[in-house]
């Protein structure tokens, strides 16, 4: 009876033996798994001292931010764009991107904007060029503190030049990925209230 009793004993501390190990085995496990999706995109090491007008490579790209409204598509030095406070705001808006003036581009963002996509308070001269920027809609609306505005949504398509990853984390150098951009243009000011990476138009996934 003894024996039998000792050997229930010794089975029921197997038991429990084995229980411990699993259950650490799973946490180990459980830790292991990553918490979001990894990027595998390599990027050059930032260099905040760098002045991008000295890399010849650079230089000899288009860096001129065309826009396409319907049939037409100019630069915006052409006179066409001449003073339409709009088109002055994309110069802004590339131009504090190759100057790496941070403060300047977060202006250009909402601060609700600016805050979600982490725009960063100090930025590395951006070598943004093959700049097009495409009408996607536009009507008069109004926004949610009652103040009517003008509310323009643009497919923004550029590249850039050995992306340090400072400014865009999702695109690799000299590669195209299509933003859908929200503008609010009030009689004072223009900012950015939204931008979406993924969207469908007109029967295409970007």
């Amino acid at each position: 009876m003894i024996k039998f009793l000792l050997g229930l004993l010794a089975c029921f501390l197997i038991l429990v033996l084995l229980a411990g190990v699993l259950k650490l085995v799973s946490v180990l496990v459980k830790r292991a798994e990553p918490e979001e999706e990894i990027s595998f995109l390599v990027f050059e090491t930032p260099d905040y001292d760098a002045d991008i007008t000295e890399d010849e490579e650079y230089m000899r790209q288009d860096r001129r931010v065309w826009v396409s409204v319907g049939a037409l598509s100019a630069p915006l030095d052409d006179e066409v764009y001449e003073d339409t406070p709009l088109y002055v705001f994309f110069e802004t808006y590339f131009g504090a991107l190759k100057t790496g003036d941070a403060a300047a581009l977060r202006a250009c963002y909402t601060e609700e904007c600016a805050a979600a996509l982490k725009i960063p308070a100090r930025i590395t001269q951006q070598r943004v060029y093959d700049i097009l920027l495409t009408l996607v809609s536009s009507e008069e609306r109004t926004d949610e503190e009652g103040v009517k505005c003008t509310e323009s949504v643009y497919r923004f398509e550029y590249k850039i030049m050995k992306n340090d990853g400072v400014f865009r984390r999702d695109l690799e150098s000299g590669a195209v990925k299509p933003q859908l951009v929200t503008l609010r243009e009030y009689p004072d000011t223009i900012r950015i209230s939204d931008v979406i990476g993924k969207y469908i138009i007109q029967g295409e996934k970007s």
